[in-house]
C-alpha cells in the first residue's frame, strides 16, 4: 500500500473518531443538524465530512488572519504618516492597531470570535473613511475627496464579514477541534499534493491544479490546496456529481455547505476516474 494512501485512509479514521467533538455541551444539537439549514449534499452530514468542514474552517480564519494583520500594517502605516498632517487622523492609527491585534489574535487561536473581531474592525474602519470624507465635504474640501480610496476598505469589510457569515454555523465545532487533528490533516494534504501523478494512477488532478482526488476502493477524498476544501465520499456519490461520464474532459459538481464546488478535469485525469467508475461496474470473480 502506498504511503499516499495510508495516509489518506488514516485521515478519514481520524475525522470519524471526532464525533464528540460536534456537539455543543448546552444544546446538544450536533453539527449535522445545524447543516440541515443550509443547501448541500446530504453526504455532508457525515462525522468524517463535519470533521473536514470544521478542519477547513480553522485554515480559512487562519487566511483571514493574514489578511488582517497585512490590512492593519497598511493602516498603521497610513495613519501613522496622516497623523501628522491632522491628529483627526489618529482614528485611523486606532484601528489599524485593532486590525493587527485582532489577526494576531486569530492566528494564534483561529475561532468565529477572532474573525467577527476582524469583520467588526473592518466594517469600524470603512466607516471612518467614509466619516472624513464627509467632514471634508461638508468643510468646503471635496477636491481632497478620493472615492477610490473607499474601495479597499470595502472589500475588506465586505470579505471579512462574508467569511463569518458563511462559517457562522460551526462556532462550536470550530472550537472543539484540537490542533493535533488540524496539523495532521494539513500534512496528509500536503502528501497528497507532493506525490507524482505520472506514478500514481490512483490521484487525479483537476485542472489549473485546483485539486486533488485520491481514488480508494469503494470511496474517493478530495482536497484543495492548503485545504481551502476537502471532503470524502462513496463512489456512487461521486459519480452522481459527474454531470457527462462519457465527455472526454469531465466536470464534476460538489454541492458543498460552504458554497457550491466545480472541478473541471483534461482528458489524463478524466481517464483515470472513469477507470476506477468502470471497475466497480465489473463483476468479481
Amino acid at each position: 500500500m502506498s504511503l499516499c494512501l495510508r495516509a489518506t485512509r488514516s485521515l478519514v479514521a481520524l475525522v470519524r473518531t471526532k464525533d464528540d467533538h460536534f456537539r455543543s455541551p448546552s444544546s446538544g444539537i450536533g453539527a449535522a443538524q445545524k447543516l440541515r439549514f443550509m443547501p448541500h449534499d446530504s453526504i455532508f452530514d457525515t462525522t468524517e465530512n463535519q470533521a473536514l468542514l470544521v478542519v477547513c474552517a480553522r485554515k480559512t480564519i487562519r487566511r483571514a488572519a493574514i489578511a488582517g494583520i497585512v490590512w492593519g500594517a497598511i493602516n498603521l502605516g497610513v495613519g501613522f504618516f496622516a497623523v501628522q498632517a491632522n491628529f483627526l487622523n489618529a482614528g485611523m492609527l486606532v484601528l489599524g492597531l485593532l486590525m493587527l491585534g485582532a489577526g494576531i489574535a486569530a492566528m494564534r487561536k483561529p475561532s468565529l470570535h477572532s474573525l467577527l473581531s476582524e469583520a467588526v474592525v473592518s466594517l469600524f474602519l470603512l466607516s471612518w473613511n467614509i466619516g472624513i470624507d464627509f467632514l471634508n465635504v461638508r468643510a468646503g474640501y471635496a477636491d481632497h475627496v478620493n472615492p477610490h480610496a473607499l474601495i479597499w476598505p470595502a472589500i475588506a469589510a465586505i470579505v471579512l464579514c462574508r467569511e463569518y457569515v458563511k462559517l457562522g454555523h460551526l462556532r462550536e465545532a470550530i472550537g472543539a477541534m484540537d490542533r493535533a487533528t488540524v496539523k495532521e490533516a494539513v500534512t496528509l494534504c500536503k502528501l497528497l499534493f507532493k506525490s507524482k501523478l505520472t506514478k500514481s494512477p490512483d490521484i487525479a488532478e483537476a485542472s489549473r491544479k485546483r485539486c486533488r482526488l485520491k481514488l480508494m476502493t469503494n470511496s474517493v477524498f478530495c482536497a484543495q490546496r492548503n485545504l481551502a476544501r476537502a471532503f470524502h465520499m462513496n463512489r456512487a456519490n461521486f459519480r452522481q456529481c459527474i454531470l457527462d461520464v462519457n465527455k472526454k474532459r469531465i466536470r464534476v459538481v460538489v454541492r458543498h455547505p460552504l458554497g457550491k464546488l466545480t472541478y473541471a478535469f483534461d482528458k489524463k485525469n478524466s481517464d483515470k476516474i472513469r477507470n476506477w467508475l468502470a471497475a466497480a461496474a465489473q463483476p468479481r470473480v
